[in-house]
Formats: structure tokens, sequence, C-alpha cells
């Protein structure tokens, strides 16, 4: 009895913590994010704060999942220190318990919290991304003037019989079907520039032939040594199937856990790289073994009993410990998605690695 309402103490300390300093991060990404388009936007359109304001609450929790490692650590460091500041767990040893008693239910939130992100925030996540992208798409489509330069979220190489086709587009939607504050530039079979094309919104259409088509909406031709011209409506044809181009504008990020198996196999049978998505749906399995190696990251830098508070050394420490974590994983990573190292090696292994590290360090600091 007195072992559980030790873990549900522990454990509901912890996630509390988590959820504190993840709901800051937040918070503070999307006061960011806010000012900044704000400033992109500002004088371009008629477009109001609260319009800024739901953009980017919108598309701020896809941003914030990487994030949350890091609020798993500091949230274990922050109940662990606080546990030993009020000598909780100076008590706790006294009475018998081992570090690993007490450490359980803090790994066993970590874990709890890494299945629920995968499996629910990160789909909610990208489905509120992708309103925020609609919203967006809205405002940049009352753009006056030319803001295609501005932004480089969807480049597109196609091509006709004439030569080569760059699309290029501010948003994009619907896996590029859909486009807002277009540019597209049109070369010759020795990529001499011909002609440039501006135009506010973009839809692409199957035609059932060997070219499909973009259909343009509020266009401006320009071809060099004349005047440009305006056109309210224009077809542009190019050679990209719905396939091919959902499989250029998505990305594994952008692709909720649940459908990263069907992305690979279509990528696979179209001669794309299938790896991005088998890595990121590897590192999405590991995920809730990266917030336990982070735990005991955590671990190691605050069990040590100390009245006056920890060294900063060593919370400092154990904070580079955590990014450098995170920082290899991301490295391997994009081995895994380039076919340098197997998927599942470049996910798991750096997981596998701190959580031998940390073992071994709390082996070293509790049993000598």
């Amino acid at each position: 009895m007195i072992a559980s309402t030790m873990s549900l103490y522990i454990a509901r300390s912890f996630i509390t913590n988590v959820l504190m300093i993840f709901v800051f991060f937040l918070l503070l990404i999307m006061a960011v994010d806010s000012v900044e388009l704000s400033r992109s936007l500002n004088a371009q359109v008629e477009g109001s704060f609260g319009d800024v304001l739901m953009i980017s609450m919108l598309r701020v929790p896809a941003f914030a999942q990487r994030v949350l490692p890091f609020a798993v650590l500091f949230g274990a460091a922050l109940s662990l220190i606080m546990l030993n500041r009020r000598l909780e767990l100076v008590v706790a040893r006294a009475s018998g318990v081992s570090v690993w008693q007490f450490l359980k239910p803090v790994a066993v939130s970590a874990a709890l919290i890494g299945v629920v992100a995968v499996l629910i925030y990160q789909p909610l996540a990208l489905n509120a991304q992708r309103i925020s992208q609609s919203l967006e798409a809205d405002i940049f489509g009352r753009l006056k003037g030319n803001y295609a330069n501005k932004s480089d979220n969807f480049w597109l190489r196609a091509g006709q019989k004439s030569g080569d086709v760059i699309v290029r587009a501010a948003i994009a939607q619907d896996n590029g079907r859909n486009l807002a504050a277009v540019s597209i530039y049109f070369f010759t079979p020795d990529g001499a520039p011909t002609e440039r094309i501006d135009a506010e919104r973009a839809v692409f259409e199957e035609t059932g032939e060997e070219l499909n088509i973009y259909k343009l909406t509020n266009a401006t031709v320009t071809v060099p040594g004349k005047v440009s011209e305006q056109r309210e409506k224009m077809d542009i044809p190019v050679n990209v199937s719905a396939l091919e181009l959902q499989l250029s504008a998505t990305q594994a990020a952008n692709v909720p856990f649940w459908e990263l198996g069907d992305h690979a196999e279509r990528a696979k049978r179209n001669g794309r790289n299938h790896l991005t998505f088998l890595a990121m749906r590897q590192a999405h399995m590991a995920q809730p073994f990266l917030f336990i190696a982070m735990v005991l990251i955590a671990a190691c830098m605050s069990l040590r009993f100390a009245r006056f508070g920890l060294p900063m050394k060593l919370i400092l420490g154990g904070i580079l410990a955590g990014f450098v974590l995170y920082v290899v994983s991301e490295i391997v990573m994009t081995f895994g998605s380039n076919g340098l190292v197997s998927p599942a090696a470049a996910a798991w292994s750096p997981t596998c690695v701190a959580i031998l590290i940390g073992v071994t360090i709390l082996l070293h600091q509790e049993d000598g």
C-alpha cells in the first residue's frame, strides 16, 4: 500500500511538471510565431490579429513535438530535484526503497507519455496543421503584389516537351494540389529561362492524358523583353501524375504514424525513397524508450544528495547530455533515411545506447 501510494505521488508530480514545462514551451513558441507571422503579413493583407493567432495556435502543436523530449528531461529533473530538496528521497532510501523503485513510476509515466504522443497527439497536431495551412492559404491568396519570393515552402520540378518547369508556392495544401502565392518558371532544354508566371492560386487537375494541368487564377505572365500580361484564368500543362505529386510533396514528418507504412509502400512501388517513411515510423516506435532515456539522464544529475542544492555544473551537464542525445538521434535518422544504415538501427541505436549508459552510471552511483 505504501509503495503504491509513493509511486502514484512521484508519477503525479512528474506528469504535472512535464505538462507545465511543455505548455510553457508551447506558449513561448506560439508567441514568437505569432509575432513573426504578424511582421510577415503586415501591410500586405487585410487580415486581423485573430487570424494570425488562430493560424499560430493550429500549427504550433505540430512543431512543439520536437520539444517534448526536453519537457520530459526537465520535468524528470525538476521532480527528482524537488524530492531531493525536501529530503523525501532520503527518507525513502532510509526505509529500504532502492533507486530503481522510485524511478520506476517516472519511467513508466514517461513511456506512457511517449505512447500518447505518438498515437494520439501527433495525428491530431498534424490535422490542426493542415487546417492552419488552409487558413494561411486564404490569407496569402489575398496578397497584393509579388509575395512568391518570401517563402520556399513548396517546390516541384515538372517538365514539358519544350523544357523544364519549376513550380514554387508559399503555401501548399492537399499534397501540392492546391497552391497559394505561386510562381512558375519555364526553361529551355538547355536551361535558359524563357518565362515566369506569378499567380494567386493554382489547382492541380488530372486530364486523363499524358500531361495534367495546373489551373491558375489571377496570373501575371512575364517574358524577358516584353510587357507583363495579366490573365484571370490560364492552364499550365505538367508531366506529373497525382501520385507522383503526392510522393514529391509529402514529407515523412508530416505523415501521421498510422499512415507511414502505406506511404512507404507507395513510394517503393514508384521508385521513390521509401526509407525516410520507414525511419520515421521506427523513430515514433522508439519514442517511449527515448523518454525513458531522458528520465535516466535526469536521474544521473538529480539523485545525489545536496543539502543546499545541486552544483550548476552537474545540472548543465545533464541538460547537455539530453541535448546531445537528441542531436545524435536526428543525425543518425538522416543516415537511416538515406540508406546508410537500416531504419530500425537508426531509430533505436541512440536510445538503446543512452539507456545503457544511464543504467551504468546509476549502478555506479548507487552500488559503487
